[in-house]
């Protein structure tokens, strides 16, 4: 065999061994590569931790909202971090952590959204309505998140007493299979009717108390409302039947209305047949005795000294007055009268 032939074979021998060699050379770079950032990583959570194990939050954030460049998949860590310091109630810091995450160039579209919803949840806890709607609004347009942000929407609303708003996106909101939605929008239209009252237009109210009821044909409130208005009509004949409604749509809040059962039989010039119809509401449904004596809830100057007499079914909240929307938890409907006041 000539020296050219076994030059040749050797050639075609140690190809794949320089192959595999160079394989192996960038295997080894990249592993040590991967080694690094993970051990750049794990300094940076080790230093981050530390912050916040010795009290120092500010500190902890400024390092770990860095981490976000070293590696995106830290993103998702920034967002629990941030619902995290939002539920203590560092709200400043949240709204900085979340607002870090967005300012990120090359950040996916749907943790840009998610991170967006945080922080527009950041601004509502902090009182940002205005910030917080816009945010909200950006997210409805692009369809994003469209249960989450219309809850969100519905609280900022109620903060605001945008009652119509309210209306309107409460009515998306009930695509979602919402029980309390029916219940909601019934309320809504009666904070319009009291609006109209304030306004002094009766006719819109009565179109609101309508609207209430074909709601939720159970809203007391409505009803009190209807009556209240006819009868400040001098229709106390129709105001009456509207305000016997109420024993079949909720025997609790009966109390309500016996005031102005008597009233409207007193101005229709039958004051014992009122109260012969008093007397068997009381005896049939044992009704407590307070809330006889006038057609709304007593004014604060005649409450001093009065047992509690409504309790918020959700969260417990106790007052001597009836409140449609709970002062605590802000549920609708959910305060009724104690059963163990002044029964009959």
């Amino acid at each position: 065999m000539d020296s050219s032939t076994l030059m040749l074979d050797l050639l075609w021998l140690l190809l794949p061994v320089a192959a595999a060699s160079g394989w192996w050379a960038a295997l080894y770079s990249q592993k040590k590569s991967r080694a690094r950032a993970q051990a750049l990583l794990n300094s940076a959570y080790g230093r981050g931790l530390n912050h916040l194990l010795n009290e120092e939050p500010d500190k902890a954030t400024e390092v770990l909202v860095r981490m976000v460049e070293v590696d995106p998949d830290t993103v998702e860590l920034h967002l629990a971090l941030g619902g995290l310091f939002r539920r203590r109630g560092e709200v400043d810091r949240a709204i900085r952590v979340h607002q870090n995450i967005i300012a990120r160039s090359r950040l996916s579209e749907d943790l840009r959204a998610q991170a967006t919803l945080e922080l527009g949840r950041d601004f509502l806890g902090a009182g940002l309505l205005d910030r917080a709607e816009q945010l909200f609004r950006n997210l409805l347009e692009r369809g994003e998140y469209e249960e989450e942000v219309c809850r969100h929407l519905i609280d900022v609303y109620q903060q605001e007493k945008e009652w119509q708003r309210a209306l309107e996106i409460g009515r998306r909101l009930q695509k979602f299979g919402s029980d309390s939605c029916r219940l909601r929008l019934s309320q809504y239209h009666c904070e319009l009717a009291e609006a109209a009252l304030v306004a002094g237009d009766q006719e819109r109210a009565l179109r609101e108390t309508e609207r209430a009821l074909e709601e939720d044909d159970a809203c007391v409130r409505a009803t009190l409302l209807q009556g209240d208005i006819l009868a400040r009509q001098g229709d106390h004949a129709t105001a009456l039947q509207t305000y016997l409604r109420v024993e079949r749509q909720n025997t609790e809040l009966l109390p309500e209305v016996i005031g102005r059962l008597r009233d409207c039989y007193r101005r229709l010039g039958d004051a014992a047949k009122g109260e012969a119809c008093i007397a068997a509401l009381r005896e049939r449904y044992h009704l407590p005795s307070f809330g006889e004596e006038g057609k709304g809830a007593p004014e604060p100057a005649a409450l001093v000294g009065q047992a509690l007499r409504y309790r918020c079914e959700q969260c417990g909240f106790s007052s001597r007055r009836l409140f449609w929307q709970c002062p605590g938890c802000k549920c609708w409907s959910s305060v009724k009268p104690l059963k163990t006041v002044g029964a009959a």
